[in-house]
């Protein structure tokens, strides 16, 4: 499934994050999931909220001078059992989509995996996910 992920561009400085964090938790917008990949000087943090959220969190952040975009990501419920991840990933590969990025989360107790990711054809992504699940 097509989704939509917040990209916000920030300095790598102590507590960067934790402003966006309170932002967003002040205004009742949680993030239900987050990765931060960074380097010396900047960071790009990548968060999920909630669909009906998403216009809002992106305004928010632009009225308080974050650089921030909305970037189109695919989420897939990946089997919670080993090698259902290189199953997919494979699939990928065979057709020629080249993966940007990804991550994932978990629980614990969960069947399933989700996983967000950012290739370079994300309909053909799409399309490849749906027929596996």
């Amino acid at each position: 499934m097509i989704i939509r992920q917040l990209s916000v561009f920030l300095e790598n400085k102590i507590g960067m994050f934790a402003k966006i964090a309170r932002l967003l938790g002040d205004n009742g917008i949680n993030m239900l999931s987050f990765n931060i990949s960074e380097t010396q000087d900047f960071g790009i943090a990548r968060i999920i909220v909630e669909k009906e959220e998403e216009d809002r969190a992106l305004s928010l952040l632009k009225a308080n001078s974050y650089a921030v975009s909305m970037t189109p990501v695919l989420l897939i419920h990946c089997n919670h059992v080993p090698g259902a991840m290189a199953n997919i990933l494979e699939q990928l590969s065979a057709a020629g989509v080249s993966i940007e990025y990804l991550y994932a989360f978990a629980g614990k107790d969960s069947d399933f995996s989700r996983v967000v990711i950012r290739p370079d054809n994300l309909e053909k992504a799409n399309q490849i996910a749906q027929e596996l699940q």
